[in-house]
């Protein structure tokens, strides 16, 4: 439990209790249901990133804004008195760096990948993590125009595909970057791998041509409609191609997508009273808060 100076101690867990009329316990608004759940909106913007992509980076807003009120009021005040103080926002500030930031998002992650194992049981045999990963090698392939290039030439384009599948999923240098963490393709086999990325080429590749040569079929599908569209709106056959096939790309994922936002979801819940009776109790109470009283001591 963090303690600040002077006679009253602190408690920043956050419970759904209110103040007990008995005792008259201090219970710090800021740290109780609903307010403390603003911290979590980040966490909650993380969860759905494979739905809503990069509008998850304004769910960051508010919670920067709560954990910044919350260090300050903790610096200000201590509990109902106005008593600035250093040490006593240094551990709120480290309480909410690991409680509201760091852990609860590695606990969304961690879920969102564990869920992404259960691709394996479809019939490509290979994680949604895997997929979304050769699904963005697609998206790059089709806008550096490889689909323009290699028109006519399907085993070629093929080939060439699977040739940036193959270096992207260098385990060794994936090993080595922070941002692959925990991308965990390791645990996928290449056979599986290579038939899904051929599956992935094809499709866009038929997809191409169907738009280029349309049937009578193909014409009165949503994609050729959306291709005719783009061209009326001014785009020109090589772009209107490119956007439609990276939106057909896309729609791809979106039952994966899916599965990884419950799976964050469920470790969120799961982990946030675990995290902050950890983070509080056992790093802040015994190992952090000890040392900056330390400090402080030896500094007078």
């Amino acid at each position: 439990m963090i303690k600040p100076i002077g006679a009253h101690a602190v408690s920043s867990r956050a419970d759904n209790h209110t103040i007990d009329s008995k005792t008259g316990e201090y219970k710090d608004p800021l740290m109780n249901w609903p307010l403390r759940g603003a911290a979590f909106t980040n966490e909650v913007g993380e969860a759905l990133r494979p739905i809503i992509g990069n509008a998850a980076n304004l769910t960051w807003v508010p919670a920067l804004m709560y954990i910044g009120a919350d260090v300050y009021d903790k610096y200000k005040n201590d509990q109902t008195e106005y008593s600035p103080d250093s040490k006593r926002c240094l551990k709120q500030a480290i309480f909410q760096g690991l409680a509201s930031v760091f852990l609860p998002v590695v606990a969304v992650k961690f879920g969102q990948n564990a869920f992404s194992q259960f691709g394996k049981f479809t019939k490509d045999k290979i994680s949604l993590n895997a997929k979304e990963h050769i699904s963005n090698i697609a998206e790059q392939f089709i806008a550096n125009g490889k689909m323009r290039a290699f028109d006519g030439q399907d085993e070629e384009c093929v080939k060439e595909f699977l040739s940036q599948v193959a270096n992207s999923m260098d385990y060794n240098n994936k090993k080595k970057s922070l941002k692959n963490t925990f991308k965990i393709f390791s645990l996928d086999k290449k056979e599986n791998i290579e038939n899904y990325s051929v599956k992935t080429i094809r499709n866009l590749i038929q997809m191409r041509k169907d738009l280029l040569q349309p049937t009578s079929e193909v014409k009165a599908g949503k994609w050729y409609s959306k291709y005719i569209k783009a061209l009326k709106s001014g785009q020109t056959e090589s772009v209107a191609v490119k956007s439609i096939l990276t939106d057909f790309q896309k729609t791809q994922l979106t039952k994966g997508n899916f599965v990884k936002t419950l799976g964050g979801f469920c470790a969120l819940g799961l982990a946030i009273k675990p995290i902050d009776h950890f983070v509080e109790n056992v790093l802040i109470g015994k190992y952090v808060g000890p040392q900056i009283d330390n400090f402080n001591i030896k500094k007078k």
